[in-house]
């Protein structure tokens, strides 16, 4: 009983700790460096994972729209770039759920129904302190083309117009991934 006397105080203390200016001490002794705000690994003529964020105003679900179609008319458009090789496909929760929302393009793959192969390319929208956070995560494209990408979706979120892509005019490469076809029942045509 005495020792949970106490415990509120401690709730109070951690709480207030979490908003505190201060920074914990840390283990190694030398500090950490900031993280890059745009990452890229690369191998020559191959894809790279290239990854950046930038901030938008306005709500998840309207900077959503505005890249949205930024992406449909210029990226997968009738003179896009991508429209042969690559598949749209989006989420987005509604306003009232705090409206995130994610856009992806899948490689695309005949054998699938709805053609969506291995992930190329992730946006993702996100309320933050001050509007939105855009995340831009390249998956299988060359870093040129992902970095223009990543320029005319910044372009588009903050409801400016442009296609870099169709100026760089840079093929998309395919990883050459497909799915094994399906196995025939019966052997045989029919009889």
């Amino acid at each position: 009983m005495h020792r949970l006397r106490f415990l509120p105080l401690t709730i109070a203390l951690l709480a207030v700790g979490g908003c505190s200016s201060l920074t914990p001490p840390t283990l190694s002794g030398a500090a950490k460096e900031p993280a890059p705000a745009a990452a890229v690994v690369s191998q020559p003529g191959q894809p790279s994972a290239y990854e950046t964020a930038f901030m938008a105003q306005g709500t998840p679900t309207a900077v959503y729209a505005l890249v949205a179609r930024g992406v449909l008319n210029c990226w997968l458009g009738t003179a896009g770039p991508l429209r042969a090789t690559h598949v749209f496909a989006a989420e987005a929760a509604p306003p009232n759920q705090g409206g995130g929302a994610e856009i992806v393009l899948h490689e695309r793959d005949q054998s699938f129904r709805d053609q969506r192969g291995p992930r190329a390319l992730r946006l993702r929208f996100e309320r933050a302190q001050g509007g939105v956070r855009v995340g831009f995560v390249n998956l299988r494209l060359r870093v040129a083309l992902a970095e223009a990408m990543a320029q005319d979706a910044a372009t588009w979120a903050k409801g400016g117009s442009g296609c870099r892509v169709q100026e760089l005019r840079e093929p998309a490469l395919l990883t050459g991934w497909t799915r094994s076809p399906p196995p025939t029942v019966g052997g045989g045509g029919n009889r």
